[in-house]
């Protein structure tokens, strides 16, 4: 096993060539996911110690990759959540690292053109027969999760939205979509984009929503991060693991 672990890493270094080598790289096992329309997409996927068939499918804003979530995976885990984090085809080079799915492809793709990327997770964890699929998406992601969720009630046990917001084309998909959720939905956005998201609200009356509002925040998931949000981060983590502490 350790021999094709090791194997199948020289081979991406390869392909990828010596700048791969230096970057940082992101925590667990790297995995590669088939999209249907039969793009590679990377991810990284962490066993937690405290595994009890729970996992969390996680999803980076524009011009990002997995790192992202990198300080907030510790959080996950000790919540007795398996990690996958993806390198979407609608992303780019930050954090100290590549968005490996973006650099085989070649360019960064349109933000919806993404959706197969959250599709193959999801189905990556239910072929595993996780339980409790808890999917988090960041920006534009965050949109993309709220859809994904709304259609696939009987797969996703709920959802957790950081900066959703109308990106697309059609600029009611989204609340739509929203209201049409079955699952627990966690939404949250930085302090100058409430009327965002309370737009993507505004049909969402009786259904199972945490809305919260922090006093200091960033975009995205960076709210959760000490480095983009260092005032309001701690704060901003422990109250989003309040809502991951209902999936026990």
């Amino acid at each position: 096993m350790i021999n094709k672990i090791i194997g199948a890493t020289t081979a991406l270094l390869f392909f990828f060539g010596a700048s791969a080598a230096s970057a940082i790289q992101p925590s667990g096992d790297l995995t590669l996911l088939i999209a249907k329309d039969k793009t590679r997409v990377y991810a990284s996927y962490y066993r937690s110690m405290n595994n009890n068939s729970k996992i969390a499918l996680l999803f980076h804003q524009a011009g990002s990759n997995r790192m992202e979530y990198e300080p907030l995976l510790s959080t996950m885990h000790i919540a007795g959540f398996d990690t996958l984090t993806v390198d979407q085809r609608s992303g780019d080079t930050r954090w100290g690292a590549d968005n490996m799915t973006v650099k085989r492809i070649g360019q960064s793709a349109e933000y919806i053109d993404a959706y197969a990327d959250l599709e193959a997770a999801l189905e990556y964890a239910v072929k595993r027969k996780y339980k409790t699929i808890v999917v988090v998406g960041s920006s534009y992601s965050a949109s993309l999760a709220i859809v994904l969720a709304s259609k696939n009630p009987e797969k996703v046990t709920a959802v957790a939205a950081f900066s959703p917001g109308e990106y697309f084309t059609n600029k009611h998909w989204i609340k739509t979509s929203a209201e049409k959720l079955r699952v627990p939905l966690y939404v949250t956005g930085a302090t100058d984009e409430k009327q965002r998201v309370d737009e993507i609200l505004v049909k969402t009356a009786g259904n199972d929503v945490t809305y919260y509002r922090p006093i200091n925040s960033a975009h995205g998931v960076s709210t959760c991060r000490q480095d983009m949000n260092p005032e309001g981060y701690k704060e901003n983590l422990q109250n989003f693991s309040k809502f991951l502490e209902r999936f026990k």
